[in-house]
Formats: C-alpha cells, structure tokens, sequence
C-alpha cells in the first residue's frame, strides 16, 4: 500500500509545471476532455425525460383522484386553522372582537382562603351565557414552597410581635393562618401555582356587556367570593391564557393548596344531580354531566310538571322519562292517561294494557277500595278513607253540575245524606274492612233521591218543616242527575266499573273517543280515572309513575282543580308520582287552586315555550338569562338528535340536553298502526340497550 502511495507521488511530480508551455498544452487538453464528458453526460440526462414516469403508470381516474385529494385536504387544513384561530381580531382595552364575536377575559385578583368544594358551581349553573374558563394548576416544588411559606409565618409574626395599635390583631389573624398553611404542607398538603381566566363571549358589545356583568356576579357571590378583573390593555394576553394550550403570559398564579384545587376541580360537577335510584333526565348543557334525579327522594312531593310548546321535545322526554322510570324498577306501576291517542306507541312496544275509556266502559265514580295498613298507619289513627272517598265523590257531581251551568247550592245537603245513605246500605262503613264490599252506584243514588222524594220524613232531623225542602231538593236532583240512568248521556258513569287496574304493571288509559275536545265530559271522565289511578296507589305498596298529558284540560273548570289539589295533597302518601304535561303555563294562574296544585310540583321542567315572558318568570322564580334559554331552547329535531330543556330540581334550574338511546327512539317513535308486533318483550330492557 505504502509503495502505491510512493508510485502515485512520483507520477505527480513527472508532470510539467502548469505555467510552462508543456503544462499549459497538457492541462488545457485535459480540460477540454473533462469539459466534453460532461457535456455527454448531461445529454444522456435529457435523454432520460423520455423514459416513462411512476405517474403515467397510473390510471388517469386515479391521477385525478390524487389531486382532488390534495384539495381537500387544503381545504381541510383552511378549516382547522380557521377553527383554532379567526381570521382577524380587533382589539380594545377592555373587549375584542374575535371573529364575529366580542369578547372580554377576566382574570381573579383575590381568592378566598378557604374555599368551599365546587364554589364555582354558580358560574356553571348560567344557562344563556356562553364562557370559556380556564385554570392554570402547577405544581410547586415542595421543599422550596414550605421554605417560603415558612418564612412568610415568621415575617408575620415578627410584624405581629412589633406592632403596638389597633393593627396587632389583624397581623397575628393573618400570622396565625400562614402558620396554618405552613403546618398543612408540613403534614403532606401539596402546594400549586393556580391561575384562572375567564373569557365571556357574546354575538353584540351590548350583549357582551350584560354577559360580562351576570359573571361577575356569579363569580363575586357566595359561595364563590373571587374577586374577578377586566384585563385592562392586556386583553390580547389575557385571551392567550385563556386558550386550552397558551400558557399563562400574564403571571398571574396565586399559591393554593391541594384542598383548595380540589374545591376548584369540584365545580363543574355541582351543577349536576347524581341520586341514587333516580334517573337520567338528561346532560348539563355546559359540563355534560348526567342529571339523575329520583322524583321519589323529593320531601315536598313527587309530582312533576313539563311545560313546552308543541314540537318542543315535552312528550318526548315524558315517554323517556316514564320508560326510564318503569326500566329503573320492574316493581313500579306506569299509567298514561291522555286524549289524543299520543301515548299508543309506547304502550304497546311496553306490552301494556291499554283501555279505551267514554264510550259504553262502565266507570264508576263512587267505588272505594281498601286501604292498606301501612298507609293508615303512616297517616295517623283520625284518617277517615270513607270520608276522603266521599268528599271526592262531592267533588265529582259539583263539577257535574258546573261543566252544565247549574249552581248546586244549599241542595249539598241532601246530596251529601243521599250518597252517605248509599254507602251505608252496602255496609260500607269508617272500618277499613268493609271497604273490599260492592260499592254503590250513582243509579243508587238515585233509588234513595226517589225514597227521599217520596218519604222525606225518613230524612228529617229535627222538625217536620224539613220534609218539603228535602223532598223538593230530591226532585231537583233526581232531574239534574238523569244524565247518569240508563240511556242517558252518562249513562256508562252509572253503572259498576267494568275494568281494573290493579292487576297491571302498565296502563293506557284513552280516552280517544272525545276526540281531543275540550268540554264537560271530557274533563269529567278525567276526574274520575284520576281518582281510580289514586284508589290503585291506595290499595299497592308499589310506586306508581301516573303521566297526565294534555293536562290543561284539567285546568278549566274550578271544582275540578279543587278537587285535583285534594289529590295532590295526599299523593305522596300513597308513593303516587303525578306527571302532568302540558303546552301552556296560562291556565295554572287563572285560578288560586291551580297555582297550589304547581307549587306542590317539586321538579318542573321547561322545553322551548315562546309565551315565557318577565311575568311567568318571576312566577316560576327565574332568572333573565334562565327565562332566555326558555325562550331559545333547541326543540326536539332528529337532526339536532337532542332537545334542551330548563330543569328546575328543589328550587334550583339546570340547563340540559334530553337525548335518547336507539333503543328508546324506537319504542317513543313506535306506531301501532304500522308495526306487525310490539317491540319490547320485557320493559326492562328498553333504557338499556344501546
């Protein structure tokens, strides 16, 4: 190798020196040979451009394919860039206009010292406001911050130990709560660096400015007491630290414990109701949290009342809400009672009975059943069931004779001994034994009416004067009540009943055959399955979900409503949850009753309902920005595939989303007139499939 090495050298120094005449010759040939080979060699390259590329292999769909591809996904990335950033912001020192929106971020200048789990729950509970929040949390290294707080209780108390004024007590307060930080890090609490920014967002500055406002009172209020700051001439900043990955350019961390960061962390989950045994209502608007509340756990009642405007989402959600209901335990009784043929559906994909009610059905309205013990012995030794049963049945012919226009009177009074007399003639007595015994009817009413008509003395208390007015007044109520004999317009009203619920765990009962008119006897046959269901929840130690829709029939006639609040006031006796649904909230004002039948309606929740003004608001104890989330719900839609809806739980209102399993759309959108056979085999396992 060396001797090769030593050959290739003295070749080298053979060569002429370049500037002699022999180099000049020999080193000018030699680039001329060098020039001419690389000429060769770039026409050999061009010649290559002829030769087949990997493209023209390629079909020219696939070609054309490729390019196509290539614009989407410059389009693609136009989209992603315009949805992380917009594409052009003004600002100003207190606001921006980000896109086509307006913006203001706040920052917190102060934090309170002890902070109380989920303090930030108010702010999450705002349902027509649209805000980004955003918390920094660092960990800080332990040793160094131990050091520092350590050395902040010292300064303190030193400050606290020199001072001699009024001064002295506010310095040892706050000595003494450094030394409690110092002793919780001492004993293991983490330490962190917290910052929080929150940008309020809205469509108009004025828009923008009463947003900006309800934050900061949600933010200043207890439970949470921040103190929240515009970020004056930093507002371009600011909306960097309020951004998912900016980070934190304006330094604005404030040390916290791990205690305090959980209470913080704790926030978005307030606003949610998790209760055992409930159901899922729906999923917070803001945190989708689910919202599950059990109707039964209410202490001021288990009644429930869904207000919306038509395509709004109500019935939708009260089919979900009874097939969750009935799904959450297979022990629970169901009972749909409505007139428009709305519920067939869902009964039928449940595999429930359903039973057509006024047309030749007989429907008794005096029939009690037993009460059980355990029901006697919650409601104390004076509870009279025959009583109740008989004040009930009063109610029912006082509403008889209003939906005709005819004032009873000072004629109750014989109307009252005739239908104790029918009672008493059946054995029927204040023993709760008895009740199990054939009830009367109203066509023995009208026996009696004719015995008093024709032997008043019979009836008489105290003196014989009494003899014509009771036997005037039998008369009269023999005439009024003709409606009730055979061929008469109430004809089935007279006799026995000749259905039963109580061997059912789902019933429909529809009163199609009024055609979904509102009128006298439409309000009347109400009444009177209302006070069936209410005999069933009597008679069973079950709990038992009733669904009233179209409920503003009910709302009509006052002796109706007098008589629907006795019931509401002793459901929850009975495990009995009444659901009323309705379009409008008018008809629950236009009479005291009503509005004490509503107030007893411990969860109410509202769809999309134009008519919600600043009076129903005030009514229902609403808010500006609840009463517009009312106004601009989303309505039920399978494009949107959800609807929203105001909860209101106890007295405290969530903004949420109803949204249904596949299973459950099936059975709420099953039609009987189409379907060759039911859907559901088993109703507990509608609400389960997904």
């Amino acid at each position: 190798m060396q001797s090769a090495i030593a050959d290739f050298v003295a070749a080298l120094r053979t060569l002429p020196r370049p500037l002699s005449p022999a180099g000049l010759f020999v080193y000018g040939v030699g680039g001329v040979a060098v020039l001419v080979v690389l000429a060769r060699f770039r026409q050999w390259l061009a010649g290559r451009d002829d030769e087949p590329t990997f493209g023209d292999l390629l079909a020219e769909e696939t070609v054309d394919a490729g390019r196509e591809e290539a614009v989407a996904f410059d389009t693609l990335a136009d989209r992603h860039r315009t949805a992380l950033a917009p594409e052009a912001v003004a600002w100003e020192p207190r606001a921006a206009r980000v896109g086509n929106q307006w913006t203001t971020t706040l920052t917190v200048a102060a934090y309170p010292d002890h902070p109380t789990d989920g303090y930030l729950s108010g702010l999450f509970e705002l349902t027509d406001i649209e805000f980004d929040l955003t918390v920094h949390v660092d960990p800080l290294p332990q040793e160094r911050a131990r050091d520092r707080l350590q050395a902040a209780a010292d300064d303190l108390q030193a400050d606290a130990d020199l001072e001699r004024s009024v001064r002295e007590s506010y310095l040892q307060d706050r000595a003494a709560a450094a030394t409690a930080t110092y002793k919780a890090v001492e004993n293991g609490q983490r330490v962190f660096s917290q910052a929080l920014f929150i940008t309020v967002r809205a469509d108009t500055r004025d828009e923008l400015t009463d947003a900006v406002a309800a934050v900061r009172t949600a933010v200043r209020d207890p439970p949470a007491r921040l103190e929240p700051a515009t970020a004056v001439c930093l507002q371009d900043r600011a909306l960097q630290a309020a951004a998912p990955i900016g980070g934190d350019p304006l330094d604005r961390g404030s040390i916290a414990l791990g205690g305090a960061v959980g209470a913080l962390l704790a926030s978005p989950h307030s606003p949610t109701i998790l209760e055992e045994g409930g159901v899922e209502f729906g999923v917070h608007k803001d945190t989708r949290s689910p919202l599950v509340v059990d109707p039964f756990a209410r202490e001021d009642g288990y009644a429930m009342f869904t207000v919306g405007d038509p395509g709004s989402g109500k019935s939708y959600s009260a089919k979900q809400n009874l097939i969750r209901s009935l799904s959450q335990s297979v022990d629970r009784i169901g009972i749909v009672l409505e007139p428009l043929t709305n519920w067939a559906g869902v009964c039928e994909a449940l595999g429930g009975r359903r039973i057509t009610v006024g047309g030749t059905l007989g429907l008794n309205p005096l029939e009690i059943k037993p009460t059980p013990e355990h029901v006697l012995a919650a409601r104390g030794d004076d509870a009279s069931p025959l009583k109740e049963r008989q004040e009930r049945a009063l109610a029912f012919f006082t509403n008889v004779f209003a939906t005709r226009g005819v004032e009873l009177g000072d004629r109750r009074t014989t109307l009252e001994t005739a239908l104790t007399a029918a009672y008493e003639r059946k054995d029927i007595t204040e023993d709760v034994s008895t009740h199990d015994r054939e009830s009367p009817t109203v066509r023995d009413m009208l026996d009696i009416l004719a015995e008093m008509a024709e032997s008043p003395g019979e009836y008489v208390i105290r003196t014989d004067d009494e003899a014509e007015k009771i036997a005037d007044d039998a008369v009269w109520l023999l005439d009024q009540l003709r409606p009730f004999a055979e061929g008469g317009q109430f004809e089935q009203l007279g006799r026995h009943s000749e259905f039963d619920i109580r061997d059912e765990s789902l019933v429909y009962l529809d009163l199609a055959e009024q055609g979904g008119q509102v009128g006298g006897h439409t309000s009347l046959l109400m009444e009177l399955l209302i006070t069936l269901v209410y005999e069933r929840a009597k008679e069973t130690d079950q709990e038992v979900v009733f669904v009233i829709d179209e409920a503003r029939y009910l709302m009509k006639d006052a002796a109706t409503l007098s008589y629907l609040e006795t019931i509401f006031r002793h459901h929850r006796h009975h495990d009995l949850s009444i659901r009323l649904v309705t379009q409008t909230v008018d008809e629950f004002f236009e009479h005291d009753t009503a509005e004490m039948i509503l107030d007893q309606c411990a969860i109410k929740q509202f769809h999309k309902l134009d008519g919600m003004d600043a009076e129903w608001a005030d009514e229902f104890g609403l808010n500006h920005p609840q009463m517009r989330f009312v106004q601009t719900a989303t309505p039920g839609n399978e494009e949107a595939g959800y609807s929203q809806a105001l909860l209101g739980v106890d007295g405290e209102w969530r903004g949420m989303e109803v949204r249904a399993l596949p299973r459950e759309h099936e059975v709420i959108t099953h039609d009987p007139q189409q379907a060759d056979e039911p859907l559901a085999g088993d109703r507990g396992e509608v609400a389960g499939d997904d």
